[in-house]
């Protein structure tokens, strides 16, 4: 018997998870363009500033949300859910837990897309220190494309690697003010870079 197969981290009232979920899960994951590899760091990073819930909640916005900062009020985000065999509305309505498994795939799916949008923002961003991709994989995994694209002046900045005024631009916004400690922690990441 297949273990991979079968989700047995449920509990009672919630019964296992749709058996297709754990293969859907490794065939999405695969299907997503790969993150640099920053591996565990990145993802306990990144897990610290998002938590990690296995029931559905509001996020700041009013959007609900699952895992680590996985948006189902994304379309996409539904859909992938939807194929890995969930029922998306029981999910948002907390009426099912994810695994940890489950919960890490669909990081792997967010942080790709997340990576791949960072890259597209800051051309030479595998150029960059390391701190620096990762603090600007992180801003791009909390904002999205949309919004991580109306930091023009923190933009410029990285991109002429001027790490101290990128530092001040990220400081000097909305965002900044909004999520706090994690803006501080990614200001001073990149700011501290050689």
């Amino acid at each position: 018997m297949n273990k991979e197969m079968f989700n047995v981290n449920f509990s009672p009232q919630q019964g296992p998870a749709p058996m297709v979920a754990v293969a859907a899960t490794k065939q999405a994951t695969k299907q997503a363009a790969p993150a640099p590899d920053f591996g565990q760091g990145l993802y306990e990073q990144v897990r610290l500033h998002e938590g990690s819930r296995e029931y559905a909640y509001e996020d700041t916005e009013g959007n609900p949300t699952i895992g680590i900062g996985f948006n189902l009020a994304d379309k996409d985000n539904k859909k992938i859910l939807a194929s890995m065999g969930y029922n998306v509305k029981e999910v948002i309505a907390g009426k099912i837990r994810l695994t940890e498994p489950v919960i890490r795939s669909l990081y792997e799916r967010s942080i790709a897309k997340a990576t791949k949008d960072a890259n597209n923002w800051i051309p030479n961003l595998s150029e960059q220190p390391e701190d620096v991709q990762k603090a600007v994989i992180d801003m791009s995994f909390n904002l999205g494309a949309t919004k991580l694209a109306g930091f023009a002046k923190t933009r410029e900045a990285l991109i002429n690697k001027n790490y101290k005024e990128a530092s001040k631009q990220m400081m000097d916004s909305k965002w900044a003010k909004q999520v706090g400690k994690r803006a501080n922690t990614l200001s001073e990441m990149v700011r501290s870079a050689k």
